[in-house]
């Protein structure tokens, strides 16, 4: 028998309903079981996110600045250091505040008399910079932290109007001096309303930094250069330590004046300045160094084997290439003259031969040899690598050909040669260490190891012979009734098409066995034996009194007065 096919339709429908509702029911319950699940969640696994979530918007915090360390001398005088200044903080709505600066009477007003509810005076840091001019470009200074430094400190937690250092010892040591942060946590209530304080977590310096300078001798070479407006720069140092104990730079300026930021009027007084005081002179600037290269070129010619101590040479007071005439400082000529002494004559005959003996490529390995064309190591920011020139320099940057002239220029620190005050100081060492390249520097908790160069006892031997002759009959004999023996170099360079040359003047003390090695720069100045040797002379007065260096026996104090002749 055959079935009626509305029945079949009707059971068809009452499965696909069935169906459908057993669909329903399943989403329903996976709803219902999501919903549980995260209400679970909410109650257990992220209680203590939505905790501070919620602490959040009851508590505020007011950041504290941090406190930088101070900067003491060798002696312990301070030279940078934080002082108190004052504050009043008023909380405003929604957890927002804001700050006024006050003098020290109005936050003793204050304070005696109470503030208004939502207000509060607390002392905060602030620069100082008692070194005065003389050290402002040792010490450096700090100032707001700029968008460039915010990116590039963006890990140490630096955020807008922290302070930051901008140069000298500030900047090279900020991850030194920069202290850590303090806060003042307080309550709000739900509108934002300010219901009191909750914590105070002061900020914290670290311990001093003690800086390798010595002021009292860093004052007297500051004044002697800012005498008569001279601009340039003067490097003592500890021959065997590196330290220094003395970098003076003249133009300078007043780092009080960056406490609170430079005003605008300030700012443009000292970038515009046509004198540059901004400029650290002794280790940014890069000049000739004039006769003051001759160690080089002596050194070279003697490790060479060019010259021997008692190789004569005959000056006339001039030299000539092809058709060029190259004369010497002394007019009349020195006449003839050993190796030796034309080192302590600065006889610029002898060099002009000697140099082109060597060439180019000679000279300027053993200029590297010395520390010349890089950088000293010096902790200071803006060192300056200097120039040594050759064919390959000159084709790139001059379009031109060496020729034998340039070599001859460079024989006596002239041309396109340039080195800076450090540099200077450098090589000067290696001759009074008797072969050690030391890397000067002004953190006394630092230690630098010193390399030894690539010269012989021999040559280094003949180069000082030559150092001390110019102290005892030459053109450093300013120097020859000093109490304490020494040994130096005389320069003079010429800056065309400024009339006035550089002067310059290196040495060390005492003679035999060097605790002190310097370098003295007058841009512009005049001539090393009469302008530039001076200033040497009195730091080195200064450094005796204070026991540095002692009397000795060997000194000129014994001999027959000379009569100075302006030499190179």
């Amino acid at each position: 028998m055959k079935e009626n096919p509305k029945k079949q339709i009707d059971i068809r429908a009452r499965r696909i309903a069935s169906f459908r509702l057993s669909v329903l029911m399943i989403i329903v319950f996976l709803i219902m079981l999501l919903i549980v699940g995260k209400m679970i969640d909410l109650q257990s696994g992220n209680y203590k996110h939505y905790s501070r979530m919620s602490s959040k918007n009851s508590f505020r915090d007011i950041p504290i600045p941090s406190v930088r360390s101070s900067i003491v001398d060798r002696t312990g005088e301070i030279v940078a250091l934080d002082i108190p200044r004052y504050r009043l903080i008023r909380v405003l709505k929604n957890g927002l505040w804001e700050e006024e600066l006050l003098d020290f009477a109005q936050a003793s007003h204050i304070a005696e008399n109470g503030a208004s509810p939502g207000e509060y005076v607390e002392a905060v840091p602030k620069r100082s910079y008692p070194g005065g001019e003389s050290m402002a470009h040792v010490t450096g200074y700090v100032g707001e932290v700029s968008k460039e430094e915010l990116h590039r400190w963006r890990n140490k937690g630096y955020e807008p109007g922290d302070r930051i250092g901008k140069s000298g010892l500030e900047a090279w040591y900020e991850n030194y001096l920069n202290g850590s942060k303090g806060k003042r946590k307080f309550f709000v209530d739900a509108r934002g309303n300010f219901l009191g304080d909750i914590d105070r977590e002061r900020p914290m310096g670290g311990k001093p930094l003690r800086c390798t300078i010595d002021t009292r001798l860093q004052k007297i070479a500051y004044e002697e250069l800012r005498r008569n407006g001279r601009k340039g720069a003067v490097v003592f140092m500890d021959s065997r330590s590196g330290e220094l104990l003395v970098l003076a730079t003249c133009p300078s300026f007043e780092g009080n004046l960056s406490v609170e930021g430079f005003s605008p009027q300030a700012w443009a007084g000292l970038h515009d300045d046509p004198e540059n005081p901004l400029l650290n002179r002794a280790v940014s600037v890069t000049v000739p160094v004039g006769s003051v290269f001759k160690l080089v070129v002596a050194a070279a010619a003697i490790q060479e084997g060019i010259v021997k101590p008692d190789t004569m040479f005959s000056c006339g007071g001039r030299y000539e290439l092809g058709t060029r005439v190259f004369r010497c400082w002394k007019e009349a000529g020195h006449g003839k003259i050993s190796f030796v002494d034309a080192i302590a004559e600065s006889c610029d005959v002898v060099f002009y031969q000697v140099g082109r003996d060597l060439g180019v490529t000679k000279i300027k390995k053993y200029a590297k040899i010395l520390g010349f064309g890089s950088k000293t190591g010096v902790d200071l920011p803006g060192e300056s690598i200097g120039l040594l020139p050759d064919p390959e320099w000159k084709k790139t940057f001059r379009h031109s050909d060496w020729y034998e002239g340039d070599t001859v220029n460079l024989s006596i620190g002239q041309g396109f040669m340039q080195a800076s005050p450090i540099q200077a100081l450098v090589m000067t060492n290696v001759f009074a260490t008797r072969g050690m390249l030391v890397t000067p520097h002004l953190n006394m908790d630092s230690e630098r190891k010193p390399e030894r160069v690539e010269l012989s006892e021999k040559t280094i031997d003949i180069v000082r012979e030559g150092m001390r002759r110019a102290v005892l009959s030459g053109t450093a004999v300013r120097l020859r009734n000093f109490p304490v023996s020494s040994s130096g170099k005389t320069g003079t360079a010429e800056d065309k098409p400024r009339p006035d040359p550089h002067a310059w003047y290196v040495g060390y003390a005492p003679a035999d066995r060097p605790v002190l090695t310097y370098a003295v720069f007058v841009e512009n100045g005049g001539h090393g034996s009469s302008d530039a040797l001076p200033i040497a002379k009195k730091v080195l007065e200064r450094a005796m009194e204070l026991g540095y260096i002692d009397k000795d026996t060997e000194t000129g104090s014994m001999l027959e007065p000379v009569e100075f002749e302006r030499g190179d």
